[in-house]
């Protein structure tokens, strides 16, 4: 069975309702104002990010719609260590733990998988100590949101994350760093974080596979599933021993064997051969077969693949 998600914004609800969009506010804009206001309006943002969560997955029920990526924008500013924010700060702190509360409720009621995807930033191997100590601090903060909302500690709600466009003097001990920063997370990270080839640079599906997996596996006696992403692979292709191209279905085998569940990849189309998104899909994800959720990245986000979703869920 093959299941198509959204990607954190649903064009169709902010067709209807113009006020269902994230709010975000900046280090200059929070910096600007005394301290308890900045707080006061801050609170109250990431409150209606919540309420707009909770308002697209209903949106994803009523479209058909089955799995959703959480945005990783719904609390701006809060891993930002210069500012210290808590949440014990703001007035409306248990408004706000409702409010996560019913996402997961909503999500499990309605039958919608969630997952999230952290920023790019988050190098759990990077050759700085501070980038790697901040991707744990980000981690763990997503970690927590999902707890919170109730979501299990499993792969079956995904924390995924690129591995790393930077350089570095081997594979083996990016992956040797990165593992030994990986088990300082929250055990909710540990228990769902999940790897994605990248479009560009050493970590393409291939060489993934090779060191997440089989490296891993034969060193720690642990390995990540692995997200498939097709764009990704188009713009940075692996190649067999003897030069050729390896097709995407080997890939998706492969990275299918690493999850002990329903893998989550991600689909989409490119524009001009490069990795920015097309506005919408024009073939569907293909079904190799097996049990797959597609997270749809697209531009026009819902609305992007309407016409792949089945006609007996639209209202």
């Amino acid at each position: 069975m093959i299941k198509l998600g959204l990607v954190c914004i649903s064009q169709t609800l902010r067709d209807e309702n113009p006020d269902m969009v994230f709010k975000t506010m900046t280090r200059a804009q929070f910096c600007k104002k005394p301290r308890n206001t900045s707080i006061l309006e801050l609170s109250s943002r990431i409150l209606h990010n919540l309420i707009v969560t909770v308002e697209t997955i209903k949106q994803c029920h009523k479209i058909g719609i089955k799995h959703y990526r959480i945005s990783c924008k719904l609390f701006p500013l809060l891993t930002e260590p210069n500012l210290k924010i808590s949440l014990a700060e703001f007035l409306n702190q248990e408004l706000i733990i409702a409010k996560l509360r019913e996402i997961g409720e909503t999500a499990k009621r309605l039958g919608v998988s969630l997952s999230c995807h952290p920023d790019q930033f988050v190098v759990l191997g990077s050759n700085s100590d501070e980038i790697c100590a901040k991707s744990i601090q980000e981690l763990n903060f997503h970690s927590w949101v999902l707890d919170t909302i109730g979501a299990p500690q499993d792969y079956t709600c995904p924390i995924n994350i690129h591995p790393s466009l930077s350089k570095f003097e081997s594979p083996e001990k990016f992956v040797d760093k990165f593992i030994k920063n990986f088990f300082q997370c929250d055990v909710g990270v540990r228990n769902r974080l999940v790897l994605e080839n990248e479009d560009k640079a050493f970590w393409n599906a291939k060489n993934l596979y090779t060191y997440f997996h089989l490296y891993m596996k034969a060193n720690y006696n642990f390995y990540f599933p692995l997200t498939l992403d097709n764009l990704h692979d188009q713009c940075n292709p692996a190649k067999n021993e003897n030069g050729e191209v390896i097709p995407y279905k080997d890939h998706y085998l492969k990275f299918y064997t690493t999850w002990p569940v329903t893998p989550v990849f991600h689909w989409s189309e490119g524009i001009d051969n490069s990795s920015k998104h097309a506005d919408e899909l024009t073939v569907a994800p293909p079904d190799i077969g097996v049990d797959c959720i597609y997270e749809c990245e697209v531009k026009a986000k819902d609305k992007g693949f309407l016409k792949f979703l089945p006609a007996s869920n639209f209202v």
